[in-house]
């Protein structure tokens, strides 16, 4: 007899010897033992998870001579041709290569004549979703009403691609990948039937590199023993899938944790120099990283990281505090990710040590909301802490900061002045087709995007959405309308930018990016610059920044327009209306409103404008 593969030799022959799909295998057997099995059944999963052996242990409980049953004898006949793959009742298909309408067309006229061994007609169906549409619309009738005593068992890795036609005429089971602990455990009873000497490194490092399946596992293992003779090591392992042996990936985090640059980039010189791949080695770190993640909030999932030894081996990885570790994580997936545009491939790994030994690890992540803010957000949120601090106080001795006199109607003077450039007569027409300026929460917004822009451009960067950055290149961000929404404006040479960064995915991608840094949802509005009023400044002024907005068309007796078109003519005869100053309009404010005499002297700014409770007022120029 030819030799028999282990993953063939060991598939699990009754429902026992199944591992990791518990609830799969509960409710089948008790179907069988209650006689309620269903016509029709859908599993679906990774690939290596038992859906196809548990299908054809279906189908032995329904065949077997003491069936049907929930314990398959495994010595009938039934049973026996049930194993060997030569049952006549038992007809597997392959829907990668039987995926036509003329095959399921055979299967409608052949599952109409009765069982000629067993009980009943098992049809498994493999990779069902492969079928095309036709084929799945002449299965409709017959899986939803087969004759008599025909059970069919549809396996798939992707059931999003199976019609919801066909799905709800199914049992449906998803089947999960199997734990890096019942992959070991099954390597550790396959190698003890074969009378294998296999080190427990080495079954540890085949779990990990399953990938859940335990199929890949026992294929893995069985290639290991065709490579070495005599006892396999964790090396021998090692070196059959090109990774790096975890003493060495030990010993490299190690280095990164302990601040050691040098050593850590000499050591991953070194592996690369020795055949590793440097995208499996950045791989191999984020797994090993997790699992000590894992075992740091109490759920050990590597039995190196849980021996008594390792701590005393790798003092410094050890030690490594929970927060770092997902720092570490982050910098090597971000690693990983860049290997890909990156010549030599191994530079996102080497950049990855010395970002995480540059300047400790808290300041190279933005977890948690620990970026470092900027000096502009310091000072601004000083300044509303005084301000906070001078509200309470004046609460508590007594003082009426609900007057009248509305804080979020005042504008300092300095940002009148900042946003009165000087102005023609044609420039007049854009200043009387604006609405009402933003508040002065708009302005402080927009300052403060001022300060992070740069920002967006490098997280459409590491997003690899370079597109995306190079028509915002060419974009200057003006200020943020009533609304909230951002301006940019471009030149009219700049047509094609435009255009580009207004097509809905563009434009969505922009608006993604900007929604944290904003802290709310936002929406971008592009223009040219010659459609934005005269009196918007550019993000290279450096000065006090009030967001102006697009022409649009007001009503004659809008307040906003009369206001505006009375500064526009002042500004056109070339006169110039001036603020109070704080001493001739702040003594009245200060008796008025404690509260707004104290803002005026923290911020620096001027009363220009003042109303009441009935939304009346004068303006002071």
């Amino acid at each position: 007899m030819s030799y028999l593969s282990l993953y063939r030799k060991y598939r699990p022959q009754r429902f026992e010897d199944v591992i990791g799909q518990e609830p799969v295998v509960r409710t089948l057997q008790n179907a069988l033992q209650r006689g309620r099995v269903a016509h029709a059944y859908m599993f679906s999963g990774p690939r290596g998870t038992g859906k196809t052996s548990l299908a054809r242990l279906l189908a032995k409980g329904l065949n077997c001579a003491q069936g049907p049953t929930a314990e398959p004898c495994n010595i009938c006949s039934n049973c026996q041709r049930i194993s060997d793959g030569f049952a006549m009742d038992v007809i597997e298909i392959d829907g990668a290569s039987n995926r036509g309408i003329d095959e399921i067309r055979d299967l409608r006229e052949n599952v109409r004549f009765a069982p000629t061994e067993g009980g009943y007609k098992v049809y498994i169906i493999d990779e069902v979703h492969m079928l095309t549409t036709d084929a799945f619309n002449a299965l409709l009738k017959t899986l939803e009403e087969p004759p008599t005593r025909v059970v069919f068992v549809l396996a798939t890795t992707e059931p999003h691609k199976v019609p919801e036609t066909i799905a709800s005429r199914c049992q449906c089971f998803e089947f999960r990948n199997f734990t890096t602990e019942q992959l070991i455990t099954r390597l550790k009873q396959v190698v003890e039937a074969e009378q294998l000497d296999v080190a427990s490194g080495a079954l540890h490092l085949i779990g990990r590199h399953a990938a859940g399946g335990m199929r890949d596992a026992l294929a893995l293992l069985d290639q290991a023993v065709s490579f070495q003779t005599g006892r396999i090591e964790e090396s021998h392992i090692a070196e059959l899938l090109g990774v790096v042996p975890e003493e060495q990936l030990c010993q490299l985090l190690n280095y990164i944790a302990g601040q050691k640059r040098p050593d850590a980039i000499t050591l991953i010189h070194q592996m690369i120099g020795n055949g590793a791949d440097p995208t499996q080695l950045g791989k191999d770190c984020i797994s090993f990283l997790r699992e000590l993640m894992l075992a740091t909030v109490g759920k050990p999932e590597a039995s190196l990281i849980t021996a008594q030894s390792w701590a005393e081996r790798w003092p410094d990885l050890a030690s490594l505090e929970l927060e770092n570790i997902l720092v570490l994580i982050d910098l090597l997936a971000r690693a990983v990710a860049d290997m890909r545009w990156m010549s030599p491939v191994w530079l996102p790994l080497e950049m990855a040590v010395v970002r995480s030994t540059e300047d400790g690890w808290n300041k190279n992540t933005q977890l948690g909301g620990s970026r470092e803010k900027s000096p502009g957000e310091r000072e601004l949120v000083e300044r509303l802490q005084r301000l906070e601090t001078a509200i309470r106080e004046l609460q508590a001795s007594g003082g009426h900061p609900d007057s009248p006199l509305s804080l979020e109607k005042a504008e300092t003077h300095e940002a009148i002045e900042a946003n009165r450039p000087a102005a023609t007569a044609s420039q007049g027409a854009d200043i009387a087709g604006m609405s009402e300026p933003p508040s002065t929460d708009w302005r402080r917004e927009f300052e403060l995007l001022l300060s992070r822009w740069s920002e967006v451009s490098e997280a459409l960067r590491q997003e690899r959405q370079a597109p995306v950055e190079a028509f915002l290149r060419e974009a200057t961000p003006r200020g943020l309308d009533e609304e909230g929404r951002i301006l940019l404006a471009f030149e009219r040479a700049k047509e094609f930018h435009k255009a580009s960064l207004e097509q809905p995915k563009n434009k969505e991608v922009l608006e993604r990016i900007l929604a944290p840094l904003m802290g709310r949802a936002v929406e971008v509005v592009c223009c040219f610059e010659d459609e934005i009023s005269s009196t918007a400044p550019s993000i290279s002024t450096g000065t006090e920044v009030m967001g102006a907005v697009p022409r649009q068309e007001a009503p004659p007796d809008s307040e906003a327009n009369s206001v505006l078109v009375h500064q526009e003519q002042d500004l056109a005869s070339g006169t110039h209306g001036h603020a109070k100053s704080q001493g001739e309009l702040g003594e009245d404010a200060g008796t008025g409103n404690p509260a707004l005499k104290a803002a005026l002297e923290i911020f620096g700014g001027t009363v220009v404008k003042v109303k009441d409770d009935s939304g009346e007022g004068s303006e002071h120029q």
